[in-house]
């Protein structure tokens, strides 16, 4: 159980600083700031985690669970965004951009929160493995 929830734990981090780094380097075409900054966000906590993997940080999983569960509620968001705006235009008009939002971006998103939940539930197995 171990080795999965360590391989997770990569994985999240990498996949939410690829996911933030699309919105920081503004892929989708002019946005927001708040944009922006929830792409800084994701780098950061999705940073965290990866570095946490380490082995110099010696962290119980219940802390590594609380930053994980805070990359999955990151994500809710985006993903109502993506859904609510499909088929439209997302650029606030200075300057005008074609890009229009589809649904189909929103999948990073979800796999990170499935991913999440996932590491979440293996931390949390093997912190009360300890205890039997």
């Amino acid at each position: 159980m171990g080795r999965i929830s360590a391989k997770l734990e990569v994985v999240v981090g990498l996949l939410t600083i690829l996911t933030g780094l699309l919105y920081l380097f503004r892929v989708f075409g002019p946005s927001e700031s708040e944009v922006v900054t929830w792409g800084i966000l994701a780098v950061i906590l999705g940073g965290v985690i990866v570095l946490l993997r380490t082995n110099k940080y010696k962290l119980t999983n219940g802390i590594k669970m609380i930053f994980v569960f805070l990359l999955v509620l990151l994500q809710i968001p985006a993903i109502i965004l993506w859904f609510l705006f499909n088929g439209s235009g997302i650029s606030d008009g200075t300057p005008q951009s074609n890009f229009v939002a589809h649904w189909i971006f929103a999948l990073p998103h979800m796999m990170i929160v499935f991913l999440g939940i996932l590491l979440i539930v293996s931390l949390f197995k093997r912190n009360t493995a300890i205890f039997n």
